[in-house]
C-alpha cells in the first residue's frame, strides 16, 4: 500500500535536526552514487514548465526518489508536484510525498548548512576589508 504524505503530514513528521543531519550526510555522499541524476525540463503549451529529477539515491538506501513538479509562476503557490519513492528491491510505489513542501524544506536547510560552517565559532573570522 503507497502511503500519501500532504504538506500537513510531512510538518508534523519531519524534524528540523533531523532533517538537518540527514541532509548534510546526503550532500557528503552525493558523489558515491553509481548513477548520476538527471533533471529533465520541458516547456508546455501554456504558461508553465515540467520538470522530473531522478533519480534519487543513498548509499545503503535500497530505495530511490523521481521528482516530478509543474511550475506555473502566476499561480500560488508556483511550483507543485510530488516526489515518488520506490522500492529499489521490486519497484513498488512506496510514498508519495509532497514536493513544494519538501524543496522548501531541502532549500532552507541547504541555506542552513551552507552558513553553517562559515559561521562555526571554531573557524577563524573573515577579515573585513574597507
Amino acid at each position: 500500500m503507497t502511503l500519501l504524505l500532504t504538506r500537513n503530514d510531512l510538518e508534523t513528521l519531519l524534524d528540523p535536526a533531523d532533517c538537518l543531519a540527514a541532509l548534510r550526510e546526503a550532500f557528503r555522499t552525493a558523489g558515491a552514487s553509481p548513477v548520476p541524476g538527471q533533471r529533465v525540463v520541458t516547456g508546455l503549451p501554456f504558461p508553465g514548465t515540467a520538470t522530473a529529477l531522478l533519480p534519487g539515491l543513498l548509499p545503503g538506501v535500497e530505495a530511490y526518489t523521481v521528482k516530478v513538479n509543474a511550475k506555473f509562476p502566476g499561480a500560488r503557490p508556483a511550483l507543485r508536484g510530488v516526489v515518488c519513492l520506490f522500492s529499489g528491491v521490486d519497484g513498488a510505489l512506496l510514498t508519495l510525498l509532497d514536493s513544494a513542501t519538501v524543496t522548501a524544506w531541502r532549500t532552507g536547510l541547504a541555506a542552513a548548512l551552507g552558513t553553517h560552517l562559515p559561521a562555526s565559532p571554531a573557524r577563524p573570522r573573515a577579515r573585513r576589508s574597507g
